[in-house]
């Protein structure tokens, strides 16, 4: 078994929430349901910075980053190594996309390799590459829910379309946001909700939220995102998360962060770190090819 962190593997990666149709980018609001032209505008904004050069969409990256872990009270703390590829894979023969992926988690000495390929879900075991079969419940429920957290991944690359894919969204509105000691900056906030969206305080799995997401106004750039979950049909401020963006580059024409902040609502109220994450490699045209995530032989 990995060590609890490997579950936010991805989440971590890009630090971005998930949206609908996770396969792709979100689907903007049809006809029927006319965009607010505040929120219509805020979301050009929003593509002309994080696309400066009009990319298109994503389906495979390569990454490498180490994962701090902050919180006080965790079970293991320290520093994670972590490295993954992803491709979003269509066979010759078929209509349906097939998620691959393979990560590798090295953490005091105790490195853990696995991964979906086309002919299933995998493990390294003492050097050996084993199916990951029913009996291994937790590692391919963890395996699972990275490839769902990776996919999702993907449609965050554009936040103009997660912006345009929000339901009921509220009105634009200017809010200061505060890091620290650091002066607070001037922030573009808008509110709505997805129907689905990967919390780490439930390990990574889908619920629906209230989201809150911050554009910083001088320069188009998403800031962070505030979600809470919806239960029973009601939101859960008890569940808060909060992701944190900064020290913000352009690679392969999207905008993407280099830091990630995670921050979970304690019971006094206050958000306080979890983890870090640092991304020191990240390739997002990568020659891959299904061959590329073959277990080991």
């Amino acid at each position: 078994m990995g060590p609890p962190t490997h579950a936010i593997l991805l989440l971590c990666c890009f630090g971005l929430g998930s949206a609908p149709n996770a396969q792709s980018e979100p689907e903007p609001h049809g006809p029927e349901r006319a965009l607010p032209a505040d929120l219509e505008a805020l979301a050009t904004r929003v593509d002309a910075a994080h696309r400066p050069t009009g990319a298109t969409t994503i389906t495979q990256f390569g990454a490498a980053l180490e994962l701090h872990i902050d919180a006080a009270d965790a079970d293991q703390g320290g520093q994670v190594d972590l490295d993954v590829r992803y491709m979003s894979y269509q066979r010759p023969d078929s209509n349906r996309n097939r998620h691959l992926i393979r990560y590798g988690v090295q953490r005091a000495g105790r490195p853990i390799e696995r991964g979906r390929d086309r002919f299933g879900f995998w493990h390294l075991v003492q050097g050996e590459a084993r199916d990951l079969t029913e009996a291994d419940t937790e590692d391919r429920a963890a395996c699972v829910r990275d490839i769902n957290i990776a996919r999702q991944q993907l449609s965050f690359l554009a936040p103009g379309a997660v912006l345009r894919a929000l339901e009921e969204p509220g009105k634009v509105a200017d809010a200061p946001f505060k890091i620290g000691r650091r002066a607070p900056v001037t922030c573009e906030t808008v509110e709505g909700t997805l129907p689905s969206f990967p919390l780490l305080q439930l390990a990574g799995a889908d619920a629906p939220v209230r989201i809150k997401i911050y554009i910083n106004k001088e320069r188009g750039r998403l800031q962070a995102l505030l979600v809470r979950p919806i239960l029973d049909g009601k939101v859960d401020d008890s569940g808060a998360e909060m992701i944190r963006l900064s020290e913000m580059f352009v690679t392969d024409g999207i905008l993407v962060p280099k830091r990630i902040e995670h921050l979970f609502q304690d019971n006094s109220g206050r958000l306080r770190k979890q983890s870090t994450v640092l991304i020191t490699m990240l390739d997002l045209e990568p020659e891959l090819a299904e061959q590329d995530f073959d277990r080991p032989k």
